[in-house]
């Protein structure tokens, strides 16, 4: 069975991910993972933190969904990662480079006593950000609120923490 993007989303973010929690490989979501303790194995911890910083302004309720074990988990899996980047033209296989260095601009912009997060991403959405390397700014706005909203709503869960009925064509397996 193929893994496609509604299949990863429909199961918590992951479709059975794997991460390396305490010491072990277990399977969990987004959301478990964030809560045990998950050691990130692409990102650092810094960068992980920064992504759900920004990520949480964006859509809050995106860091307790699990925002870093769902990027760093989906990088690990390279050609075969779901992340919305995937879906706009960053090669699964740069997609390593191209989150690095969205959170190492945002570390550093967030490193500024000035910076809250809330006023880093409406500096983002307009490319308003001196020193931002890599893509645009407000390009890597879209991708990481994207990644938010699929982590913290892209369920049936998150679905019903908006009262809104899910409503998907084709219904996701249970995860468990």
């Amino acid at each position: 069975m193929s893994l496609s993007r509604r299949r990863v989303l429909a199961g918590g973010g992951t479709a059975l991910g794997t991460f390396f929690i305490g010491g072990h490989w277990v399977k969990a979501t987004p959301k478990a993972a964030r809560e045990r303790g998950f050691t990130p194995q692409v990102l650092t911890a810094t960068q992980c933190g920064a992504l759900e910083s920004v990520g949480d302004a964006l859509v809050p309720g995106a860091l307790l969904a699990g925002l870093a074990p769902f990027i760093d988990s989906q990088l690990a899996l390279g050609s075969g990662s779901k992340l919305i980047a995937k879906y706009l033209g960053v090669d699964p296989l740069d997609q390593q480079g191209f989150y690095r260095a969205l959170a190492d601009n945002l570390i550093t912009k967030l490193a500024l006593p000035e910076n809250t997060p809330e006023q880093l991403i409406g500096a983002m959405a307009t490319d308003a950000l001196t020193d931002w390397m890599g893509p645009p700014a407000s390009y890597a706005f879209f991708v990481l609120r994207a990644d938010a909203l699929d982590v913290a709503y892209g369920t049936p869960e998150g679905f019903a923490t908006l009262d809104i009925p899910y409503a998907a064509h084709i219904h996701p397996e249970p995860v468990w």
